[in-house]
């Protein structure tokens, strides 16, 4: 996979804060040869065109000259190192044109756990204050990650039929014969197809097809084009031909399929989708959970109404225990091509939803056919908070300033006045205002050491301990209450701490959690106490 040689050296030049780079410029070309690993948290970027969700543990390593860009300025829940580097041929003396050798110019692969702890610890001081020698273990800590991608011209029989399947997938609009196929196989046509019926449980014509109908449900849902378009995108010329074999495949003709998905087996990658599905009184056939992340309150309503709980790692989706249950349809905010590619072998997929609360209600409510009842719903949560708000302002004085702090293993971080659904609610709807220092950098998780947090000196204060199921941050919430700049808060000294859930605040602003998150605020800023520990 990677270009290597021993006359080569690699050379650290630049070690930068992914996350803030990826704010301050979300689209950019870099000047050097790069990595980018992910040490907390998730987003979506594009590469050089190719879309890819990273997570924590993801290492990316790309080219000199590569386009990155951000595809959501918003929730940047996420942190990691930019780190860019040259390679000097120490024989010829001079800087090498060193490169990926795949076709996207970079590559992409999770990491041990270990490699990004020690990435983290070595980088737990000012970036800007590095020394080479702290450089240069960081860069080739983690090169030695990187697999090298053994090139070979000789190809399994599955990996033959594999290379097929991608075609068809990449080409399914185009005119595609069982000839082309079997040319890109290798094989002779019936020899071609025998192997693939055997594989696939289907011929060759009879996967495309299916394929064409699965990516043609996905435009009938997220587009109004008329169905004769969409025949023709799908790679059907002739639209009655299109419409038999789409009635034949999923049961109802193609003007019939939205107005039922209701009722069909969709699986919610995300549980605060569920949720607003749940409440406009569609019934999920699965959701993806986490353990140490989902709210009980979510749990229980989900088997409540007889939706079947999918429990997977943080940041990890489990493709194969998904392909298990079968659902016609999947629904996720960020997937990469690759498991989007994979679950489109047996679903429809929705992806790239809004990041707006409202928003992705009022989405659903289209999607469902629940259009009253999404605008319904927004208005109820608008007067809820709006009956907070009033109440509060008995309290809360126009100057008062509220931070909401995260506590993660590495140290502390506040939240961006528009970083997240909490944000927006605490800084907009609620309109609590936020420490004079801290307003800057309104969609990002910053880092805020303790003398900022001293200066900033909030009237109240949220704060958070961050879950994952990586690592903990017992050590560091510890060393928050034991700090000398705790005790000196107004905050503090007031008992106006109120410590929050990861799960519920960062991870489930949705229909049913912004009505807890509010029912926690109003009795909080109204009088509640702090206690020592959360």
């Amino acid at each position: 996979m990677l270009d290597s040689n021993p006359d080569w050296l690699m050379h650290c030049i630049e070690i930068k804060d992914l996350a803030k780079a990826l704010f301050e410029q979300p689209d950019q070309q870099l000047d050097n040869a790069s990595l980018l690993l992910v040490a907390d948290g998730q987003a979506a970027l594009t590469v050089n065109g190719y879309e890819e969700h990273i997570s924590f543990g993801h290492l990316m390593v790309v080219e000199r000259g590569a386009v990155i860009r951000l595809t959501s300025a918003n929730q940047l829940d996420f942190s990691g190192y930019l780190i860019s580097f040259k390679v000097y041929d120490t024989a010829m003396n001079s800087i090498c044109q060193w490169s990926v050798n795949t076709a996207t110019g970079f590559y992409m692969q999770k990491v041990p756990e270990m490699a990004v702890t020690d990435a983290r610890i070595a980088l737990a001081g000012p970036i800007g204050e590095l020394n080479v020698t702290i450089k240069q273990f960081i860069l080739y800590r983690l090169l030695k990650e990187l697999k090298q991608e053994q090139q070979t011209d000789e190809y399994t029989l599955e990996q033959r039929m594999e290379n097929t399947v991608t075609y068809m997938q990449q080409n399914y609009n185009q005119l595609i014969a069982r000839e082309d196929l079997a040319a890109i196989a290798g094989y002779s046509p019936s020899y071609y197809s025998k192997i693939f019926t055997r594989l696939y449980q289907k011929t060759p014509i009879e996967y495309l097809i299916r394929y064409r109908i699965l990516r043609a449900q996905e435009m009938l849902l997220v587009t109004e084009d008329l169905t004769r378009s969409i025949a023709k995108k799908a790679g059907f010329d002739d639209s009655q031909y299109f419409s038999r074999q789409f009635r034949a495949i999923v049961g109802r003709p193609p003007k019939q399929f939205k107005q039922n998905i209701a009722t069909y087996r969709i699986c919610f990658l995300s549980s605060a989708h569920a949720e607003i599905a749940v409440a406009l009184g569609v019934r999920p056939d699965c959701v993806v959970v986490n353990k140490s992340l989902t709210p009980d309150y979510q749990k229980d309503l989900f088997l409540e109404n007889g939706v079947t709980l999918l429990e997977m790692p943080q940041y990890i989706i489990q493709q194969n225990i998904i392909a298990h249950r079968r659902p016609d349809l999947i629904i996720g905010a960020y997937l990469t091509e690759e498991i989007k590619q994979y679950f489109r072998t047996f679903a429809s997929v929705i992806t790239r939803l809004p990041d707006d609360l409202n928003m992705v209600i009022r989405y659903f409510g289209r999607l469902f056919n629940s259009e009253n009842k999404a605008e319904q719903m927004i208005k109820e949560l608008a007067l809820q908070t709006e009956a907070v708000k009033s109440s509060i302002q008995r309290k809360v004085t126009t100057d008062s300033t509220v931070l909401y702090l995260r506590v993660e293993e590495s140290g502390y971080r506040y939240i961006g006045e528009s970083s997240c659904d909490a944000a927006l609610l605490l800084y907009n709807e609620m309109g609590f205002q936020m420490p004079a220092i801290f307003r800057t950098n309104e969609p990002y998780f910053n880092p805020c050491s303790l003398q900022q947090l001293e200066e900033a000196n909030p009237d109240y204060l949220l704060v958070e301990k961050r879950i994952m199921d990586y690592y903990s941050a017992d050590l560091s919430f510890a060393a928050l209450q034991k700090s000398e700049q705790w005790a000196k808060l107004d905050a503090v000294k007031n008992k106006r701490v109120l410590y929050v859930d990861t799960g519920l605040w960062i991870n489930n602003c949705s229909v049913f959690g912004k009505r807890k998150m509010l029912g926690q605020i109003e009795p909080f800023i109204m009088g509640s106490t702090c206690p020592e520990t959360q």
